[in-house]
């Protein structure tokens, strides 16, 4: 699916062109999330195998946490947000940390779907990467789930990054091969929003954070209905709602944001 083309994106556009302008430089309340007075998990999310919705990843993740927070749970689906600043990667520096949580954090997603975003910390040589990724797939098997690996948006890499890139760029690939080999796993190819250069604005609009890394509200949203109706083709049943339901919906002054 092209998100430029997409079906959706269209009315989605339309409902928020305005929106994003006002509320970018907003501020206020944080997001809500979907335990909110009043949710309700759907039978067709459920029966679909698609709740909960678990989100690991990094800081970049965190900020397409916020809208993906109001979306999935419109679609009625339970989602748990499982980003971390600073970490969230199964290889990489401290990855040896997030594995001794991440059992814990796995079984929140029992009968639905794990979706982790590739971070900027994904480091190591290809060998290393797909040990991990291999045992991301079995642990989230073991915890009665399914894997949803999902690649990062390109960035702009600072002096901290520069002499990492060869190992990201290898990361998305090596995660596509592991997801065609074991079982319950899935890739998903971002690309299709981000490209595959960073670029901040899009479409006349701030997407990305001015420090080459972090989204912004806009490229979050686009990611957020991207993500979902990637889900809906995995996962028959899944309806994904209509991005008018979460729009506006407050999740654009989360202090993920900056930059932007």
């Amino acid at each position: 699916m092209n998100i430029e083309n997409s079906s959706i994106i269209r009315p989605f556009a339309l409902a928020i062109t305005g929106f994003v302008a006002l509320t970018l430089t907003a501020c206020g309340t944080s997001s809500t999330t979907s335990a909110d007075k009043g949710w309700r998990e759907s039978e067709a999310a459920v029966e679909a195998g698609v709740s909960p919705v678990v989100l690991v990843g990094d800081s970049v993740a965190a900020g397409e946490a916020a809208p993906l927070t109001q979306a999935v749970a419109a679609s009625g689906a339970k989602f748990v947000n499982a980003t971390s600043t600073g970490g969230g990667n199964v290889t990489g520096p401290n990855a040896e940390a997030q594995w001794k949580k991440l059992p814990q954090t796995l079984a929140k997603a029992e009968g639905g779907v794990v979706v982790y975003q590739l971070t900027t910390y994904d480091w190591g040589n290809e060998t290393v990467q797909r040990e991990a990724y291999e045992r991301l797939a079995t642990e989230t098997a073991a915890a009665g789930a399914d894997l949803v690996l999902v690649s990062m948006p390109p960035i702009k890499p600072d002096s901290f990054y520069k002499p990492h890139m060869r190992e990201l760029t290898s990361a998305a690939e090596v995660a596509r091969e592991v997801a065609e080999s074991a079982d319950g796993a899935e890739f998903l190819d971002a690309s299709e929003v981000w490209g595959t250069t960073y670029q901040r604005v899009r479409d006349g609009k701030v997407d990305r954070s001015k420090d080459g890394i972090h989204t912004c509200p806009q490229g979050a949203a686009r990611f957020t209905d991207w993500l979902l109706e990637g889900l809906a083709d995995l996962y028959p049943g899944f309806e994904p709602a209509d991005p008018e339901e979460w729009a506006e919906t407050g999740w654009t002054s989360d202090k993920s944001f900056r930059g932007c």
